[in-house]
């Protein structure tokens, strides 16, 4: 029994051409999915060159310094919208740079979410109040925006995957000592792996002692 009748078919010469024209759509498609693997696996490569910048870029020393002068600020009893307005930009520009690489598909909102859903949302609750304020002056709502975006994603995969955490002033509050302490602590690693340890030069090798006095043979007189 034949499953395939090839009787009357032609694959080389005339009446081949329906051969090399399927065969040149078998050898566009394998290379088209050739190519969109390797996007993809670029892609992927890109998306955690991403994240492994956005991390390190959290974790500066630069960054910490401006997050612990907001925090301290609080706790010497500022008043949320009036903490230190240039180190609450520097912090939030931060969010909203990584809510746009989301929204323009750099990164994968999973990826983000993994590592960042805590701080993120956090600091939104954080900087919340200075950001409506400085909305209000500037009268401009779009401010920030793209931070607001992104806790509110943030805090809608948490509650998909069964995380319920209220981000507020109570949470602020009880958090406050320990996030100044994580700032400090990476400061002065910061501070530590920057210092130049002096040593003092390798002390000259001891002189040898001097040879003893050969001893007179035994019954004689020394």
């Amino acid at each position: 029994m034949k499953l395939i009748n090839t009787d009357g078919m032609a694959f080389i010469g005339p009446g081949s051409e329906w051969f090399w024209t399927a065969l040149s759509g078998i050898v566009l498609a394998v290379t088209f999915l050739g190519i969109y693997r390797q996007l993809r696996i670029a892609r992927s490569a890109n998306a955690f060159e991403q994240m492994d910048r956005l991390s390190n870029e959290w974790d500066s020393e630069r960054m910490n310094r401006h997050k612990l002068e907001i925090l301290l600020a609080l706790r010497a009893g500022v008043k949320p919208e009036n903490v230190p307005s240039g180190a609450a930009s520097y912090v939030r520009d931060f969010w909203d740079d990584m809510a746009l690489l989301i929204k323009a598909g750099h990164i994968d909102r999973r990826l983000v979410y993994e590592s960042f859903t805590a701080p993120c949302r956090a600091w939104w609750a954080t900087l919340a109040p200075v950001v409506r304020r400085l909305r209000t002056e500037a009268g401009d709502p779009r401010l920030s925006n793209f931070h607001e975006w992104l806790a509110g994603v943030m805090a809608e995969m948490d509650a998909r995957s069964g995380v319920v955490l209220k981000y507020d002033e109570a949470f602020i509050a009880s958090s406050l000592d320990e996030r100044i302490e994580r700032a400090q602590d990476q400061i002065r690693i910061s501070e530590e792996l920057r210092a130049v340890i002096v040593r003092p030069t390798s002390p000259a090798p001891a002189s040898p002692p001097p040879a003893l006095a050969e001893l007179p043979p035994a019954g004689e007189p020394a």
